[in-house]
């Protein structure tokens, strides 16, 4: 599975969600990150530092993960749930472990 990744702009972070992603990263088996921009992929992951949610979404028509600094698809969790939960998201679309 392809996931493309879009990071808000960091304006009022909660969370460091760039060191989020890597532990993401590093768990996620079967599946290969790449940037929103590269229009190639299966699944778009919005990562969201706070929970206020305003990154922006390019136009993508596939599923859509959003992850804020304190739920994952709108479920709550804590920043150190974070990245199982967002694994738990991507394997309803593809392998996530």
């Amino acid at each position: 599975m392809k996931v493309g990744v879009k990071f808000c702009g960091n304006c009022n972070p909660y969370v460091d969600m760039p060191t989020i992603f890597k532990e993401l990263s590093m768990r996620a088996k079967g599946i290969t990150f790449v940037r929103w921009d590269d229009e190639n992929y299966d699944v778009l992951l919005v990562l969201s530092s706070c929970g206020r949610d305003c990154a922006t979404r390019p136009d993508f028509t596939g599923p859509v993960i959003v992850a804020t600094s304190e739920a994952v698809d709108r479920w709550p969790v804590t920043a150190g749930e974070l990245p199982d939960a967002i694994l738990v998201a991507l394997t309803k679309y593809g392998t996530g472990r």
